[in-house]
């Protein structure tokens, strides 16, 4: 019990002269440079360490029941900082984290995302009822760019319906596929990948970035579900009557979110209606999403960290 009362005594007097704040903004900018997840790590527990630190001395100094009085008015503001935040922006999720590396170099991990519930600014076309109803019924949406080969030897980019195997062409949606330029751990590499779709006879370049970044919530079927709420990039908006639907893309992905595909559970995802778009970002602050990231135990690089998609390979 004494120990334990000479560190917390050693630690209130660290902090008197804010050391523990001073070295967890040093490993904060040591992080900055190296992207070293453990240096966020020790920043983190600094910071954290400082805040515990500092409370005991305030208690000792004006009671227990004055911290506690603290703790709860900093926990009521900053829920009414949430409250005003989707009052303002009209979105119940008004500031999101980014927790995968889909959307580098565009959107880094940790970085968070601030959303605002407007129209969505994207390239668009539309169908009929029936026309759409063929996407879906003959499962074009799903439709994956992978390798094929004629004669067993030349190896050529197709498109594969990831149900019955076999290679396909849609009749109303219909993907380009390509070969990419891609850097794995630093290396060059190449990679199939989705260049375009074709909706309706009008062809949507899937490298343009004109397009808003959204957040979504997928369904509760769709394979992206167990991931959470996506930020990624609308790449078109396909008008059906009275409804919108959306064809999403991270920047550093190979294909479109609906070409994922999980072979063991045959999951894949859906076109995302507007009803699932929770706002599009206007602002994006770096680095404070590693709060989430640390407090969720989500440091880890999850996979296709270590890969960055480059620019198309011109063909022939």
């Amino acid at each position: 019990m004494a120990e334990q009362k000479s560190d917390m005594a050693l630690l209130a007097k660290i902090n008197k002269e804010k050391w523990l704040y001073i070295a967890a903004v040093a490993f904060a900018v040591i992080f900055i440079i190296t992207r070293m997840d453990m240096i966020a790590v020790i920043s983190a527990a600094l910071f954290i360490i400082g805040v515990i630190a500092e409370s005991v001395e305030s208690a000792k100094k004006n009671g227990v029941m004055h911290e506690i009085k603290e703790i709860v008015i900093a926990i009521a503001v900053a829920l009414a900082v949430l409250f005003a935040a989707s009052m303002i922006f009209g979105t119940s999720s008004p500031f999101n984290a980014v927790v995968s590396c889909s959307m580098l170099n565009t959107l880094q991990r940790g970085d968070v995302v601030l959303l605002q519930n407007a129209p969505v600014n994207t390239q668009e076309v539309e169908i009929t009822r029936e026309q759409f109803n063929t996407i879906i019924e003959n499962g074009e949406e799903h439709y994956i760019c992978t390798k094929c080969t004629d004669d067993g030897i030349t190896v050529r980019p197709c498109l594969l319906d990831p149900r019955t195997g076999q290679e396909v062409h849609g009749k109303v949606l219909e993907y380009k596929c390509g070969v990419c330029n891609v850097k794995i751990s630093g290396k060059d590499a190449q990679a199939i990948c989705t260049l375009g779709v074709s909706i309706n006879g009008k062809y949507f370049d899937a490298t343009n970035r004109s397009g808003d970044i959204i957040v979504y919530r997928p369904k509760r079927e769709d394979l992206f579900s167990s991931i959470g709420e996506i930020i990624h990039r609308a790449i078109v908006r396909i008008r059906v009557e009275n409804e919108s639907y959306y064809l999403i893309k991270g920047d550093n992905n190979p294909m479109f979110d609906t070409q994922a595909f999980d072979p063991s559970f045959k999951k894949t995802n859906s076109l995302v209606n507007s009803t699932q778009v929770l706002g599009r970002s206007w602002l994006t602050l770096p680095f404070i999403g590693y709060v989430k990231l640390v407090g969720s135990g989500q440091l880890a690089l999850p996979a296709g960290c270590d890969m960055l998609m480059g620019e198309p390979v011109k063909q022939n």
